[in-house]
């Protein structure tokens, strides 16, 4: 028989309109009944009329902000994809995305978009943003208030937050080294390009890639760290000066974007025993890759993170989900010149 409003509310001993705000989010509730009616309605296999939930919707929309620093950075364009399928997909269910696309890793910049989204009402939060103490701040203050904070392709360390969405960054840079080990025995003078020490996905690349090449007992040693803020000028500059200063360089590990201007300053530089290793699946990375300036990259299923962290944020509004979230983590994919169109 099929469980409704009326059976459910009638199972739970509570009214049809006590049933509907614990399943819709809808005002206020005492904690130890609405657990009741969404373990029972979980027990009972209710499953939510779509035309019924689309009506309801289009009287109370569900509006989800999301911050990207995509301007200039062709990456986020990826995950972008997967914020609009999920809107395209939820839309009938009154699902609104207010993007805001941001430039850089500026912590005052990211604080601002934070506001504006919620000046905009946003009632849940998709983050991309960086790891400092303010912003984890925050992003505490409005997990306290209630807020559903979703953080995108990046972590913040001991933030408070509804789920992670994004990649294993000390697998992935785990990977690169193991890769690496395959590879090469002789003594590697490595110099690491990352995006920005702002990022914590970026440092767990870091961390990663270096475990491993201890654990691997592999000889190295780590000539330079520069940042290029996933700007592809800087990158060409800042690389080509290091390689120009430390001719000894035999290797280029790119933790962040920017591969592209990397890329760059390895063909000016024009030493043929440089072994460059990146991440992520753009164009350009993929043309570098086939003429053998990078050897590899490391990729991580942009889309499906954009995606999976809007449905996670709007499930959240819409009270589908139970109070302990898992992360969902994205597969960690290794790129070469023959897999490159698979």
């Amino acid at each position: 028989m099929k469980v409704t409003v009326k059976s459910l509310a009638q199972a739970a001993g509570v009214s049809r309109g006590t049933v509907d705000r614990v399943l819709h989010n809808r005002g206020a509730v005492k904690e130890d009944v609405a657990k009741r009616v969404r373990l029972l309605a979980k027990e009972l296999g209710y499953v939510p009329n779509r035309a019924g939930r689309a009506l309801a919707a289009y009287k109370t929309p569900i509006k989800i902000g999301a911050l990207m620093p995509s301007v200039g950075n062709a990456f986020y364009q990826e995950i972008i994809q997967g914020i609009n399928d999920a809107q395209r997909e939820f839309q009938d269910l009154g699902l609104e995305v207010v993007l805001k696309e941001v430039e850089g890793f500026e912590e005052s910049v990211h604080l601002e978009a934070i506001d504006y989204l919620l000046k905009k009402g946003c009632k849940a939060l998709c983050l991309a943003t960086v790891n400092t103490e303010k912003v984890r701040d925050r992003v505490n203050e409005l997990y306290d208030k209630g807020i559903a904070v979703v953080l995108l392709n990046t972590d913040i360390e001991n933030a408070r937050r509804l789920c992670y969405v994004g990649s294993d960054y000390l697998t992935a840079g785990a990977t690169c080294a193991g890769m690496l080990a395959l590879t090469r025995r002789d003594k590697l003078n490595i110099l690491i390009v990352t995006g920005s020490r702002n990022l914590l996905g970026h440092n767990l690349r870091i961390k990663g890639f270096e475990e491993e090449l201890k654990r691997q007992n592999i000889n190295y040693q780590l000539v330079s760290i520069v940042e290029s803020f996933d700007s592809d000028i800087r990158a060409q500059q800042v690389t080509f000066q290091v390689l120009k200063e430390h001719p000894e360089i035999n290797c280029v590990y790119i933790a962040g974007a920017a591969v592209q201007g990397v890329g760059a300053a390895l063909i000016a530089n024009g030493k043929k025993d440089i072994f460059a290793i990146g991440f992520d699946e753009l164009y350009s990375t993929k043309q570098l890759v086939s003429a053998g300036i990078i050897k590899f990259v490391v990729c991580q299923q942009p889309t499906r993170q954009g995606y999976h962290a809007i449905k996670r944020a709007y499930q959240a509004v819409a009270g589908q989900l139970s109070e302990s979230v898992p992360d969902f983590i994205t597969d960690t994919i290794i790129k070469i010149k023959a897999n490159l169109d698979h």
